[in-house]
């Protein structure tokens, strides 16, 4: 993938900056070509025997009165003409890097932001298939090669050019035997350098590739080093590790060999053009073709190029992991949606929250069905409860709501009017979710709070936590709301996430509220503060929660029993836990405090042959 494809859409914006940097490029090169010149009069005109030409003669004299017989005076203003050469290359040089690099960093952040933008929203299904770390490395070190290339290399790559070109210019019009030599020599260190390139390229995405898994498998295994401490696994963990970072290594080492080997024979090259430059160059000036400054500078001009053309081979290198970064990039870009904005989307008005499943089917994979037909409706205000073994398809169903995947066949409406036909933001806009392990974010608890909604004041903020049975605790933290809680919230206790979690639903204030099993893994009392506060949560919303304790669910209006994606039982607490239906079978378990998983798998049959029930509220 081309550099310049995935930056053309940023570069655009830069238009004015792009051709003043190429101006200054162009009067660095020039510097840069006029630098020999006068310590070629120097060896001609005041070592030697040569005179000035005409022109410059004349000029001289008009301005500084010079006499040619005056060698000490043309010293001295040869070699102030050296100092005001090189000031000027100082200056074009530091105006073409500074507005280079300058461009560089803001094409840089915006494609950054353009690729952070662009998998924020992808479908969920697409970060279940790929691994944070590996994202993540994209995110970061890919976008850093693609920098490194664009804020320096360019920059020497069209000076080093136009340093060649320019050489090859002037040394044609003083000398074409001298010019065609040089048109030999620098194709071949080119071909040398060019040799290289496709085998660098080829190592440098190797390179990448492993890196990125390296990221990744270092991001999954510290995000679970509770598991990994608990189970002993450290020295396994460490020699796995050990393994895959053996492959990196073992790219990097071949990258790095090929990039040792390409300079070195450039120079080989470069010194076997220079030694052959000499012998001409030598052999003209004891017959009295060439003068010396002549010489002089025919060598100088070469060796000037020698650099450039080793630069060039070494952008090869950085070119090379900029390419396969950019490669990696693309792909992300090319990337669509499974969920997105359809043509015609509206944004979705203040919702009633009457929802209706019309016989939705869905699956993760073609041909393996995660639900089956699922029909029903639940009316505005109403609270549900999803019952069923792991498995069995409830957060699936959960999920389709606030459209994080569409469903294979049939519909979700929410008053009456397809999920689709909303634009995704005023949709979940209107969705709040507490999930069974609440994600809290690296900052202060007033922002985390604040999070469900953007630009709420101080009062609401305070409000929310003591309407989540959270503003006592918090008061007795170090620094109350401004208090750090760490990534992921790892400083608060289990029962402490999950009442931040509802102050962020309660401040969201929508009319639908989704829940994943809230009050999981906490104790007695902290349960107890949480189902307050998720009963005031609840109050006036449609809630559909996913459930397992006999409490939560005897609060619900109505009871939904899932088995094999498909519900296979309704209806109120009272009129299930009376009849022979799985759900009673489940409420004693429930009662008889079995909570073993063999007890609550064996309290759901299966059900391949179980009927669709249609749900109506």
């Amino acid at each position: 993938m081309n550099i310049f494809t995935i930056c053309r859409q940023h570069l655009r914006h830069f238009r004015g900056s792009i051709w003043l940097a190429i101006i200054a490029m162009a009067l660095q090169t020039s510097m840069t070509l006029l630098a020999p010149w006068p310590l070629k009069y120097v060896f001609d005109s005041i070592l030697g025997t040569h005179a000035l030409p005409q022109w410059m003669s004349n000029l001289l004299s008009q301005l500084f009165h010079l006499q040619p017989s005056n060698r000490v005076r043309l010293l001295s203003i040869l070699i102030i003409t050296m100092l005001v050469i090189s000031l000027c290359a100082a200056l074009f040089t530091y105006i073409s890097s500074f507005l280079t690099s300058m461009i560089g960093q803001r094409v840089i952040y915006r494609l950054r932001q353009q690729v952070f933008d662009h998998l924020q929203h992808l479908s969920l299904s697409f970060h279940r298939q790929n691994k944070v770390g590996d994202l993540s490395a994209r995110v970061t070190s890919d976008i850093q090669s693609i920098q490194d290339l664009v804020t320096s290399g360019l920059n020497t790559f069209f000076t080093s050019a136009l340093n060649v070109l320019g050489v090859i210019l002037i040394v044609a019009i003083i000398d074409w035997h001298f010019a065609l030599l040089m048109l030999v020599a620098i194709p071949l260190l080119l071909f040398v350098a060019g040799s290289y390139r496709s085998r660098i390229r080829q190592a440098s995405r190797q390179v990448r590739k492993v890196e990125g898994q390296v990221g990744a498998t270092a991001q999954e295994k510290l995000n679970a080093i509770q598991v990994v401490q608990g189970f002993t696994n450290e020295d396994a963990e460490a020699h796995q590790f050990a393994n895959q970072t053996r492959e990196s290594l073992d790219a990097g080492i071949i990258l790095s060999r090929l990039q040792s080997e390409m300079t070195p024979m450039v120079d080989l090259v470069g010194g076997i053009a220079v030694a052959a430059i000499v012998w001409l160059g030598a052999r003209a000036a004891l017959y009295g073709q060439l003068t010396p400054g002549y010489l002089l500078l025919f060598i100088t001009y070469f060796r000037s190029t020698l650099s450039p053309i080793r630069q060039i081979a070494k952008l090869s290198s950085q070119f090379s992991k900029a390419e396969a970064s950019a490669e990696r990039i693309q792909q992300i870009l090319e990337i669509e949606s499974t969920v997105r904005d359809l043509p015609g989307a509206r944004p979705a008005p203040r919702l009633a929250g009457a929802i209706t499943f019309d016989h939705v089917s869905f699956a993760y994979t073609p041909g393996t069905p995660v639900l089956r037909d699922i029909a029903g409706e639940i009316s505005p205000g109403m609270k549900v409860a999803l019952v069923g073994m792991t498995g069995s398809g409830k957060s699936t169903l959960l999920s389709l709501i606030p459209r994080f995947h569409d469903p294979i066949e049939g519909r979700v409406l929410i008053d009456g009017i397809d999920l689709r036909q909303y634009t995704l933001q005023s949709l979940r806009q209107q969705i709040s979710l507490v999930f069974q392990e609440p994600i809290l974010f690296n900052g202060t608890i007033r922002d985390n709070i604040a999070y469900g909604r953007s630009g709420t004041s101080d009062a609401a903020i305070l409000q929310a936590a003591r309407d989540a049975n959270a503003h006592d605790f918090i008061m007795r933290l170090p620094q109350g709301y401004a208090t750090i809680i760490g990534e992921r919230g790892g400083t608060l206790s289990g029962g402490q996430r999950q009442m931040i979690a509802i102050a962020r639903a309660l401040i969201r204030n929508t009319p639908i509220l989704l829940l994943d099993e809230p009050t999981t893994g906490l104790d007695v009392e902290s349960e107890a503060l949480v189902m307050e506060a998720l009963d005031r949560l609840m109050r006036g919303r449609t809630t559909i929660m996913i459930a397992h304790r006999l409490n939560t669910v005897e609060r619900a209006d109505l009871i939904l029993v899932m088995q094999q994606g498909r519900i296979v039982e309704s209806g109120t607490h009272a009129s299930l836990a009376q009849s022979q239906s799985i759900y009673a079978r489940w409420r004693a378990i429930q009662s008889r405090d079995a909570h073993n998983d063999a007890q609550v798998v064996s309290a759901f049959p299966r059900a391949e042959n179980l009927p669709t029930i249609e749900v109506m509220g």
